[in-house]
């Protein structure tokens, strides 16, 4: 990978922690207002292909989404930004997007962004659960699709890239989230946005 090549992280949610401090969320923590996201395992795989790949851009992608009326809140981009950097990425190959308030919004602005620095390949990251969804709403966009039909754009799950690299530190995590009632609650609102979206009746905006 080079510098026309970027490994995009997905905005999910956040939370404080006991310091006052802003940050992504693990499996075992409440996630955003639909439940558990485990939105630092993508900070985590990105880092992983990063370390891979050291000449590849990262954007961070997220504004302040459903923090948007909380006093004080950070862009998502900048807290995925600040943990990529406690990851050691260096921080002149991370970009922030922070207009978008959703994941439509979030790949609406990646498009401009792909078309603006004319980057031959993008790797979406986000959790498996969220997987499909992301996959059904660039196939409503024709331009989205067709990169992705050409293979301009690449989807990848978090908790793959993590067990590939590290099984033994993530594997056991993985396994058991998946496995939790929260979880399952989780997966079955994807279904249903899938549903709505393929019915027509999601609201994107």
């Amino acid at each position: 990978m080079d510098k026309k090549m970027a490994i995009v992280i997905l905005g999910g949610g956040l939370i404080k922690d006991k310091k006052g401090q802003w940050r992504t969320t693990n499996f075992n923590e409440k996630g955003d207002k639909f439940g558990i996201l485990g939105d630092r395992l993508r900070v985590e795989a990105g880092n992983y292909l990063y370390k891979d790949n050291p000449e590849s851009l990262i954007i961070a992608s997220g504004g302040k989404g459903q923090l948007k009326g909380v006093k004080g809140a950070p862009n998502l981009s900048k807290i995925i930004k600040k943990e990529l950097i406690e990851l050691e990425v260096e921080e002149k190959r991370i970009i922030e997007e922070n207009k978008s308030g959703n994941t439509w919004q979030q790949l609406q602005e990646l498009k401009k962004i792909i078309i603006k620095k004319r980057l031959l390949l993008v790797i979406i990251i986000s959790n498996k659960y969220h997987f499909l969804r992301v996959k059904v709403m660039i196939e409503q966009d024709r331009e989205l699709k067709r990169m992705l039909d050409c293979s301009r754009i690449k989807l990848k799950i978090a908790e793959e890239i993590l067990i590939k690299h590290e099984p033994r530190k993530w594997q056991e995590i993985i396994e058991t989230a998946y496995k939790s009632k929260a979880m399952k609650k989780r997966i079955a609102r994807e279904k249903k946005g899938i549903r709505q979206i393929k019915n027509e009746i999601y609201k994107f905006r």
